[in-house]
């Protein structure tokens, strides 16, 4: 049996998610689908990340098993082929049988992406978040810095979020703008997200970065554990998913590998 790891690129602005569910178009589906074409038998496609409606993914990771013999660069070039214009495998690689996208992750680094200045730039508009006045960087990265390290993250997660704990660790969260760029970039690496998380964590910079509220309250929405006391959530369309990491941190929080993985 082999075991098959793609990296996913895709635009979000026309999937429900990654994950399959009744009705609405998902990456995870499309990209089912088109594997079961080619190997003529139902695979389970696991996914490192759950990313939202409207997110975007730079370097998405999953892997399936099968007895197909079709070599790997078959694989990607006939998955394409059976692919829309907004998804792409963009590498194929073979993995040990043992091997889960989502159970061997340690670490994700999402983007971001703000665009700021009096004049709106409709080319940016699909992965961007326009913001009219610009933004105190160093006030932003002061409030990132006590973002990072462990701690409970309840007042940056969507109402709903099932997650049995709100403890992540977060190993880098930095803001930047290249001279004379109309766009802001926070980058967020972290071993693991709650839901919606990148998202409130970028509203409630954005609102350091307009001055709306201090850096310091960072410190106390992560006291007081009160989705009130975090900023709004940032919309989906200016996160992109960056990088699946499988190895570089510790395995926080993950099952222990010489046993199988669930399901």
């Amino acid at each position: 049996m082999r075991n098959l790891l793609l990296h996913i690129q895709f635009d979000g602005t026309g999937f429900s998610g990654w994950q399959e569910q009744d009705g609405p178009r998902t990456v995870q589906e499309d990209v089912r689908r088109a594997i079961e074409t080619m190997v003529q038998h139902e695979v389970q496609l696991s996914g490192a990340s759950r990313t939202d409606k409207g997110v975007h993914a730079e370097a998405h990771a999953a892997n399936f098993k099968t007895e197909s013999v079709i070599p790997i660069e078959g694989f990607r070039r006939g998955l394409n082929a059976n692919l829309s214009d907004d998804l792409a495998i963009v590498a194929v690689t073979e993995v040990e049988e043992s091997f889960d996208a989502r159970y061997n992750a340690v670490a994700k680094t999402y983007q971001y992406r703000l665009q700021v200045g009096e004049t709106r730039l409709p080319h940016h508009h699909w992965n961007t978040w326009y913001m009219r006045n610009d933004m105190d960087l160093d006030r932003m990265n002061e409030a990132a810095q006590h973002l990072l390290g462990v701690h409970r993250f309840g007042a940056f997660r969507a109402r709903g979020c099932t997650s049995h704990t709100a403890e992540r660790r977060m190993y880098a969260v930095d803001i930047t703008q290249e001279a004379g760029s109309p766009i802001v970039v926070i980058t967020v690496t972290g071993n693991a997200f709650l839901r919606n998380m990148v998202r409130i964590l970028a509203g409630t910079l954005v609102e350091v970065g307009e001055g709306r509220r201090a850096p310091e309250s960072v410190i106390h929405a992560l006291e007081s554990q009160e989705r009130s006391d975090a900023g709004i959530t940032a919309p989906a369309r200016g996160l992109t998913l960056k990088t699946v990491h499988f190895e570089g941190y510790p395995r926080l929080g993950k099952p222990d590998l010489s046993k199988p993985a669930p399901g």
